[in-house]
């Protein structure tokens, strides 16, 4: 990485020890302080609330507002994902070039990168369920999708090559049909409290592994650079009048191209095709047994929503 192009995007996490640090600073909807006795009742005027007493002083607690703790729950969604780098703080920002090559900056409220994605995430919330308009908010986002892509490929150099995912989140907001076709449009990804809540069943059950699904979910149908020009050999077979194809992939290579269906999304695509989840304690089991020096001499059906280009 260029050294001029360091700060076109920042403050970011790159080591797990600092990613750590800010997760625990995230993960609670409360800001914690601990404080000395004499001064608690000025932090009680201050809207602070008593927690409990300390050998080093008070422990006080003040409520966050909404709209921040909407930014921390993706963040740490992100982050129990096992993406690479996460911004760290509200103030992260990307900076880009205007036409009169003055520079300037867009705050963004969630960013985060992987090998081969990048997730920019701008979060709108409502204290209580409610209609709200957001065509203008869409209309910005989508406008500047260029020049933020730009330096985010300028910022980690010529050989990433990363699809980069435009999110909008909302919580306790009803979308309007005409807004939810301008987000399609515009390739822009709804997640509701609907979706957050599902992805966060499932990253709760397979921890970063989760972080295929949710990039399957939200690239399904479009072309990831990384994997381009990237052939599986496979074997060609008849069976029942139909041609299949027998292939050898490896687990990690599998993960990134595969979609699991849940009936959780409610994906009217997938209905006839949808997995249960599998227990988290099962997990763990088949976990241990593989650990153990077990294995699974088993096969893997995989549908295809398109045809493909067999080169036989």
């Amino acid at each position: 990485m260029a050294k001029e192009n360091d700060m076109l995007l920042g403050p970011i996490v790159s080591e797990e020890i600092e990613k750590k640090k800010e997760y625990a600073l995230r993960k609670d909807p409360v800001y914690f302080k601990t404080v000395k006795r004499t001064r608690l009742d000025s932090y009680l005027d201050e809207g602070w609330e008593y927690v409990k007493k300390l050998k080093t002083g008070i422990k006080i607690q003040k409520p966050r507002s909404y709209d921040e703790v909407v930014e921390n729950k993706m963040w740490c969604l992100l982050y129990k994902m096992g993406f690479n780098d996460l911004n760290s703080t509200r103030n992260f920002k990307i900076k880009y070039k205007l036409s009169g090559k003055n520079t300037v900056s867009k705050q963004i409220d969630v960013f985060a990168k992987d090998d081969d994605t990048v997730v920019v995430v701008e979060c709108k919330s409502a204290e209580e369920l409610k209609p709200k308009g957001l065509a203008s908010e869409l209309s910005e986002f989508s406008n500047l999708r260029t020049r933020l892509s730009n330096s985010i490929k300028k910022h980690y150099g010529d050989e990433f090559k990363p699809k980069i995912i435009w999110i909008f989140y909302t919580s306790n907001i009803i979308w309007s049909k005409i807004d939810t076709e301008k987000a399609r449009d515009h390739r822009i990804k709804i997640i509701t409290d609907r979706e957050y809540d599902y992805l966060n069943q499932i990253v709760n059950h397979l921890g970063a592994a989760a972080r295929y699904q949710f990039l399957a979910e939200y690239c399904g149908g479009e072309a990831i650079p990384n994997l381009k020009n990237k052939p599986v050999p496979a074997i060609k077979g008849r069976l029942g009048g139909r041609y299949f194809y027998s292939f050898v992939t490896t687990p990690e290579h599998l993960l990134k191209i595969a979609f699991v269906n849940h009936r959780a999304l409610d994906d009217p695509k997938g209905i006839p095709t949808y997995q249960r989840l599998v227990q988290k304690s099962r997990i763990k089991q088949i976990e241990q047994f593989i650990q153990g020096g077990g294995y699974f001499p088993t096969n893997i059906l995989i549908n295809f929503t398109h045809n493909l280009d067999f080169q036989v």
